[in-house]
């Protein structure tokens, strides 16, 4: 256990909507655009298809697009948790825009995007391996020799590590999280909405880490250890 987990009552708002809003204002005065980004996919980067990508700019701006299936590769259990969340295997094949259209579609979208504030995009995801490796995966295949995003997304999971109290990988999961930094509702399996609801969760955290002044702290203890 970490002798001294960060404390979610110290410096944070009276309520979860100036959370939210709190960690929005550090989102945006980073260096950096931190585009939410959620795929839904039948299987594994390389394996399957992605059939859906949601995007959410901490500025504003949405993207969305169901996705034709690339090949017949598949696992079956997600095919059928897909399925299940509205997107079956056949009706895209016969109403979804082919891959590269959409990558293409997403390329200007994010380029539009982070020209507006003159910031390089990161891509940001709760679980990003997952969600980047499509992504990147896709932009290749479509034809782009550079993913605009780069090769480094950020990995909110990661982030919520030192938020649970323990070095435990397992206790990264949402409902361990404290209770302050969580939106109402869930995820739903449609992506824009769950790049939303986890653009809530990113600003959370922002505004956890920034009111347990942990910036300060560390500067403050540089070169202490011995």
């Amino acid at each position: 256990m970490i002798e001294k987990p960060l404390n979610p009552d110290v410096n944070l708002p009276p309520n979860k909507a100036e959370v939210f809003e709190r960690g929005r204002e550090i989102v945006l005065a980073a260096p950096q655009l931190y585009v939410d980004v959620d795929v839904e996919a039948d299987g594994i980067a390389g394996h399957g298809s992605m059939l859906s990508i949601g995007a959410q700019s901490p500025t504003g701006e949405s993207f969305y697009s169901e996705i034709r299936p690339a090949n017949d590769d598949y696992k079956a259990v997600n095919r059928e948790f897909c399925e299940q969340h509205g997107l079956q295997r056949e009706r895209l094949l016969q109403e979804a825009p082919d891959f590269k259209e959409v990558m293409a579609n997403f390329h200007v979208w994010v380029t539009e995007v982070a020209g507006k504030t003159g910031k390089p995009p990161v891509f940001t995801a709760f679980n990003a391996a997952f969600d980047w490796a499509f992504v990147d995966l896709y932009f290749i295949k479509a034809g782009y020799e550079k993913n605009p995003f780069g090769i480094a997304p950020f990995d909110l999971k990661s982030l919520a590590l030192p938020l649970t109290g323990e070095w435990n990988w397992s206790a990264t999961y949402k409902n361990k999280l404290p209770g302050i930094i969580i939106p109402e509702g869930d995820f739903t399996h449609h992506a824009l909405e769950d790049a939303q609801y986890q653009q809530k969760l990113h600003f959370g955290m922002a505004a956890l880490l920034g009111a347990n002044n942990y910036v300060e702290w560390s500067s403050q203890n540089v070169g202490t250890a011995h």
